[in-house]
């Protein structure tokens, strides 16, 4: 079959599950996070607000984005494995293309999320009257990891969806993911490492410092961990493979 009829086929399929508004919920409840975070915000706050919310997005990411991946993956995968077609899907489709072609549609909407997120502080930015300069360079590397983290992640919920006759597990390793996200952040960081759905936090670029006697709350920029960024690029691609070669052996 050809790449363009898969993915053409792949989007008729799920026309009417209306999938998009998944990734567009989650964007309504960080926006909402933001308004919140910023109601009481003073000129000082003001002055570090992109900082501040490249900080703490992506520990939001820990606890919302594997319950949003779980959420997109179970409805992608569910018509076929409820509908119980996989047999006859195989007479017109490999077994590989069926496979990659599901991944990378649940990717859209990955990718979907993420160029929203990414305009989403600059509009918060507008909207709340920051006066800090936008860190251009910093929002485009937020965006990249958010998408690694993420397909990473997905790779796991999309397998998971595949495989299990019950979308009820996929669901619940979502919810698991997201509970052992936000715990991570406050591991040792060798513990915290070993935590796939704690990597939405793992390349912060910033740290923070409170100071409790004059409660200011200051930021300060850390190098990025370049080894632990190619280990995990690595990890993702052996992962995919992986999973990709167990699921083709799955008698249907």
């Amino acid at each position: 079959m050809k790449r363009q009829h898969c993915a053409a086929v792949e989007f008729r399929k799920e026309r009417h599950l209306k999938i998009y508004l998944v990734p567009l919920a989650f964007l309504i409840l960080l926006f909402f996070w933001c308004a919140f975070s910023f109601r009481n915000a003073d000129a000082y706050d003001l002055a570090q607000g992109y900082t501040y919310l490249l900080f703490q997005i992506p520990m939001l990411n820990c606890i919302l984005m594997p319950v949003m991946l779980a959420v997109i993956a179970s409805r992608l995968c569910d018509m076929e494995i409820k509908g119980g077609t996989l047999k006859l899907l195989y007479t017109v489709q490999s077994k590989h293309g069926f496979y990659d072609w599901k991944y990378l549609h649940s990717f859209f909407y990955l990718l979907l999320f993420s160029i929203g997120e990414g305009l989403a502080i600059p509009f918060c930015g507008k909207i709340f009257g920051f006066t800090e300069a936008l860190p251009a360079a910093l929002l485009l590397r937020h965006v990249g990891i958010l998408l690694l983290v993420g397909a990473v992640v997905l790779t796991v919920q999309h397998f998971l969806s595949l495989m299990s006759a019950n979308q009820i597990i996929p669901l619940l390793v979502g919810l698991m993911g997201s509970f052992l996200g936000l715990f991570s952040m406050y591991f040792p960081p060798a513990a915290a490492r070993l935590v796939l759905w704690g990597y939405f936090g793992a390349f912060l670029p910033f740290g923070m410092d409170w100071d409790k006697d004059t409660r200011i709350l200051s930021f300060y920029q850390v190098p990025f961990p370049t080894t632990i960024f190619v280990l995990f690029l690595v990890f993702g691609i052996l992962l995919y493979l992986f999973c990709r070669a167990v699921f083709l052996k799955k008698e249907v």
